[in-house]
């Protein structure tokens, strides 16, 4: 396959270049696991005091629909609770979240936004909001919100996962390492955390250890698929293309195998040559 000079922006793959899906879905992973408390119910004690009136069973109404995946109609619903109480903080949240789960990054920004001016402690809106600064690839806004989100809570998951995403993205893979051995202290088995940790090795040169790392991982029948166009992606950046063929022919035609190939060869020459491609990869 010949290949132009490589401008590829991997973060607009499924709309610019014919790649298969399944090769967006190391990166879908990767930021979906920056909100995985996002959609958290709040209890009672925690709730805010303008969450606490007569629309508390229509606020968890939307986030039981947000949480089912309906996104279009949880916004909806939202925007219906956040006319009849506009200072809900958890309705702000689940708002922003819906909205930018569609698509829509600039709505989901200046409605977080407001969420932060009520409530500038609530990490799960730092949380969401950091999410929302990565897909507009500003990952230093982002890496800004999860460190204020981490120095209020250091046990969030959500935050501790989205630094090393944004960190990852500046090519900060050293501070990206940290981010994630800090959260696998405290959350040894978290997958999510593991994965990534794996892949930021991998683009930092230390593509062995990412490669154990992912092998181990792949074992478990529930995210093999996903751990499998990781542990392609790393064997494709060490030069192991045999091991990465016979990875990628678990899922993908022998066509599209090639595609990736591609991709692969491209990032192990840039690599090579010493150039960062963390936002290549991750935004």
């Amino acid at each position: 396959m010949s290949m132009p000079p490589f401008k590829y922006d991997f973060s607009q793959l499924e709309i610019k270049l014919p790649f298969p899906k399944s090769l967006l879905r190391p990166l879908g992973a990767l930021l979906l696991a920056v909100s995985v408390s996002a959609c958290t119910v709040p209890t009672e004690q925690s709730r805010p005091a303008s969450d606490a009136g007569p629309a508390s069973s229509s606020l968890r109404l939307a986030q039981a629909t947000a949480k089912s995946g309906d996104h279009q109609t949880a916004a909806r619903l939202f925007e219906n609770i956040v006319e009849e109480e506009p200072e809900s903080v958890s309705a702000l949240l689940g708002l922003g979240d819906s909205y930018s789960r569609l698509g829509q990054q600039n709505r989901a920004a200046a409605v977080l936004n407001r969420a932060h001016e009520l409530d500038n402690r609530n990490v799960e809106v730092l949380s969401v909001l950091g999410r929302v600064h990565l897909s507009q690839h500003q990952a230093e806004t982002a890496l800004a919100n999860y460190n204020k989100a981490l120095k209020i809570d250091r046990s969030n998951i959500s935050a501790i996962t989205g630094k090393g995403v944004a960190l990852d993205t500046l090519s900060r893979h050293a501070e990206a390492q940290e981010a994630y051995q800090s959260g696998l202290s405290q959350y040894p088995a978290n997958y999510v955390l593991r994965n990534n940790y794996a892949l930021s090795l991998a683009l930092s040169g230390q593509q062995t250890k990412s490669i154990a790392i992912l092998q181990e991982l792949v074992r478990d029948p529930v995210v093999a698929p996903h751990v499998r166009d990781n542990l392609a992606m790393v064997y494709g950046l060490a030069g192991r293309e045999n091991d990465a063929r016979a990875t990628l022919a678990l899922d993908l035609e022998a066509s599209q195998i090639e595609e990736n190939m591609g991709i692969y060869r491209a990032l192990r020459r840039m690599l090579g040559e010493g150039k960062k491609i963390g936002a290549l990869v991750y935004a």
